[in-house]
Formats: C-alpha cells, sequence, structure tokens
C-alpha cells in the first residue's frame, strides 16, 4: 500500500511542533531535531491514522496525536542507543545522536522530546476528555509499567539468558506498549462497541510482538544498507531474542501466525473497514527495515 501521504503529512506536522515547541537557537533542540526528522519509517503514525479510518474518522485530525507518540518514540531511541543502555552508534544510517552531540546532549534531547510528546497531544483539537485520555493511555505506556519496564528487564537480561515467557515479556512492554498505544489513540474518538475494542486491542498486542520478532529476524539477515544500522549487534551484545531462543525459520514462523491472528481478530470486528489495517499488518510482516 501507498503511505506516502502519511508520511509526508507526519513529517510536515513533525516540523510544525518543533517550530513551536523548541527554542531555534538551543543546542538540545538541534539535537532533537536531529534525531526526529530524520527518515523514520513512521509506523506507529501510520497505526494511528488507520485505526482512525477504519472507525469512521478523518485521519488528518489525528496528526497531532501521531505527531506526539513519534516523538515519544524518538526519546526512547535516543536513550536506547547511549553508552549505558545498548550503546549504538548508527541509527537510520546516521551516527547516533550522542555520537553527534555528546552524551548529556543526547540525554536531554531525549527528555525533551518525551515531554514534548505530551505536550503536543494535549495542544491537539481533541476535546478536554479526550485529551485526559489520550495522555493518561501515553503516559501508562511509556511508563515505568510499560516501555520503561520492558527496557529495564531488556538491561537485566544481557548477557543472560532469558526464558521464552521473559522474552514475551520484554517485548510486550519494551515495543509493544508503544504499538498498543496507537490502536487506543486511533480509536479514542469513536463509538465503537466493547467487543470490537477488545479484539482491537488483541489485534495491537499482536502486532506488537511481531515488530519485535521481525527486527530480531532482521538482525540477523537484514542488509545492513537498508536497516541504516550493522547487523548482528543482538549477538555481539549476547541479548536474548526471538531467533536466539525459537531458530531462525521459527521465528518467522511465530510472525505469521502471530500476524494472522492479529488479523482474523480486527476483520471480526469491522469486518472489510479493516481492509487498510490488515494490508499495513503484511508490509510489516515482510519488511525489510
Amino acid at each position: 500500500m501507498d503511505t506516502s501521504q502519511y508520511i509526508i503529512r507526519t513529517e510536515q506536522e513533525l516540523e510544525k511542533c518543533c517550530d513551536e515547541f523548541f527554542y531555534a537557537d538551543s543546542e538540545v533542540a538541534r539535537a532533537a531535531r536531529y534525531s526526529l526528522l530524520n527518515a523514520g519509517k513512521r509506523t506507529r503514525a501510520i497505526l494511528i491514522y488507520l485505526t482512525a479510518q477504519m472507525c469512521g474518522q478523518d485521519w488528518q485530525d489525528y496528526l497531532r496525536l501521531a505527531a506526539g507518540v513519534e516523538m515519544i518514540h524518538c526519546y526512547s531511541l535516543i536513550h536506547d542507543d547511549l553508552p549505558c543502555m545498548d550503546d549504538d552508534d548508527y541509527r537510520r544510517g546516521k551516527p547516533s545522536c550522542h555520537k553527534v552531540f555528546g552524551e548529556a546532549t543526547a540525554l536531554l534531547a531525549g527528555d525533551a522530546l518525551a515531554g514534548c510528546g505530551l505536550q503536543v497531544i494535549i495542544n491537539s483539537s481533541f476535546s478536554d476528555s479526550e485529551k485526559v485520555k489520550a495522555v493518561m493511555a501515553a503516559t501508562a505506556a511509556m511508563g515505568p509499567k510499560g516501555m520503561i519496564y520492558g527496557q529495564e528487564l531488556d538491561l537485566r537480561y544481557e548477557n543472560r539468558p532469558a526464558d521464552k515467557q521473559t522474552l514475551n515479556n520484554i517485548h510486550r512492554h519494551k515495543t509493544g506498549r508503544m504499538i498498543s498505544l496507537c490502536g487506543l489513540l486511533g480509536s479514542i474518538r469513536s463509538d465503537i462497541t466493547d467487543i470490537q475494542a477488545e479484539k482491537l486491542k488483541m489485534f495491537f498486542d499482536n502486532i506488537g510482538l511481531v515488530f519485535q520478532i521481525v527486527d530480531d529476524i532482521l538482525d540477523v539477515e537484514g542488509d545492513a544498507r537498508l536497516l541504516g544500522k550493522p547487523i548482528g549487534s543482538d549477538e555481539d551484545k549476547n541479548k536474548s531474542t526471538f531467533v536466539s531462543l525459537y531458530g531462525l525459520e521459527q521465528s518467522k514462523e511465530i510472525a505469521r501466525q502471530l500476524t494472522l491472528r492479529a488479523e482474523n481478530a480486527v476483520r471480526e470486528a469491522f469486518g472489510d473497514k479493516a481492509d487498510q489495517l490488515v494490508e499495513y499488518t503484511t508490509y510489516l510482516l515482510n519488511r525489510k527495515k
């Protein structure tokens, strides 16, 4: 499917948000812009838009929510790359934020994007009650029972084997919670039934895990030029991954089965309206970067 219109509008909105919420002469702002406006896939933004469309809404009304989520996601990438975390020198084909601006500025740039992401959501066109709901969902997804807990577990199990249940727990928090957030935000203005909400949650819970499995697969057999970073970094750091626990082919099969489960769930709830969202999950399963 052609996602170019979504990506272009997201980039425009992110530029606008940077101009609105950052000082022009700030080195921290320059570092934040460097990482944020660096040709991301905008997967989370697109998932919000497609969910909104499936629920009968105009996806362009969700630009601010999507921009806020992309900012929060970028904060996590900047911090993830730091020497005290995953210690990665490259991100999206360019030197990581801390390699260009230094660790202190990169740390502050990540902090700025985390706070600014929430500020952007609050400055959306939604009603006050919808904004409160959106911010509560975002802070839960990124917080100590969400993405941060996943990162904590990821660090705890470096150089220490994780069993299958622990690995699932790591990635359902570290990657999955922010993916699941997209379903909550994309449906926030819609009058969907409890069953539809349950099926939508099931869809995103499964897709969040698929996204991480595909990342693990690409770290083994991906193209470094497309990924924008060296492959094999998980093995070099002795990390437990789906590939290290299940093997390459079984990991691919697990990703396929989870994708099928997700697609069936959302089709049961939304029928043909789910076509675009389902089509995008096929891209996520087969992506090369």
